[in-house]
């Protein structure tokens, strides 16, 4: 597939357009949606670049469609309010934000590529899942597979090769994997746009991940005979390791906080829709608080967050 064509089929996040605007999948549906709406971009270590590069020329993705019918008037009432308080918020920040990068941390399985492309589509942004530029890069099928054949540590350096090449461009939505955070000079790429953090709860994470496998995931995919357990004590680890990291996002999605303003606990019952909101919130807060925070002195906080992290 030639790169142009591909990086616009994977910018209009195909699944995302009919129903970001609907009471989308609950979050332990998201995986397999996510995965079923990704392209490969480009080809070899050139070809991240050239994504990058072809990125400017790439249409926004489609408008919103909210309709619904098959779940009644209230569901369509719902649809209507959510598509329009999408678009409102992100009217809001879209001004402010002067063309930045958004880049999407948080754990493995967060819904960061489900609620990135939504971002996407109502901003007007191209999206990127930076795993999936990595494959293509180094041309193997999956990064469970390149952990097997090479390393963590060759993946590692090649995301930070992909995360270099986006930063370099404007108007995008990038899901970065899961430990892109434990790099400094990866915070160095990230803060010339905004950073938000995607902040679950270990247990739904670990329920999740338990419902849909571990086989794409490598640093979780181990034989056990309870697929929670043994997911939930690995994010444990890994949570402990990253948590600092995740906390030095420009911006904090909590899906705890989300569900206690809905007026429930289970945050299972949140949507990605759900999410994208409070995420547009979050990131008009930060901007609106930070008007200096970038241009003259983006790159004075991008060394001070780098020293921090070093520190770890």
């Amino acid at each position: 597939m030639e790169v142009g064509a591909s990086m616009a089929m994977q910018s209009r996040a195909p699944g995302v357009g009919a129903g970001a605007g609907g009471r989308r999948s609950a979050f332990l549906g998201w995986e397999k949606q996510a995965r079923a709406g990704s392209l490969r971009v480009g080809a070899g270590t050139a070809g991240a670049a050239a994504v990058a590069v072809r990125a400017r020329g790439t249409k926004p993705v489609a408008p919103l469609r909210c309709v619904r019918a098959s779940r009644g008037n209230e569901s369509l009432h719902n649809s209507v309010d959510e598509a329009l308080l999408l678009k409102r918020k992100s009217e809001e920040v879209l001004f402010h934000l002067n063309g930045r990068c958004i880049y999407l941390v948080g754990m493995m399985g967060s819904g960061k590529s489900t609620v990135g492309k939504i971002l996407a589509e109502v901003l007007g942004y191209s999206f990127f899942d930076s795993d999936k530029l990595v494959e293509q890069a180094v041309g193997m099928p999956s990064v469970a597979e390149i952990f097997k054949v090479h390393s963590e540590a060759f993946f590692r350096e090649n995301e930070s090769s992909v995360l270099r090449d986006l930063s370099s461009m404007r108007r995008l939505v990038v899901a970065t994997g899961g430990g892109a955070v434990i790099r400094p000079i990866n915070w160095n790429y990230m803060n010339k746009g905004l950073s938000v953090w995607l902040d679950v709860p270990l247990d739904a994470l670990a329920k999740r991940i338990a419902q849909v496998g571990t086989a794409s995931r490598p640093l979780l995919d181990q034989p056990s005979d309870d697929p929670y357990t043994a997911a939930f004590t690995k994010l444990s680890m890994l949570a402990e390791q990253r948590g600092d990291a995740y906390a030095n996002a420009d911006a904090r999605v909590s899906l705890e906080e989300i569900a206690a303003k809905q007026g429930h606990g289970d945050v299972s019952k949140l949507t990605p829709t759900d999410i994208a909101i409070e995420a547009l919130l979050k990131i008009g807060n930060f901007v609106a608080e930070h008007p200096k925070t970038y241009g003259q002195v983006g790159n004075l906080q991008a060394d001070s967050q780098s020293r921090r992290i070093q520190a770890l």
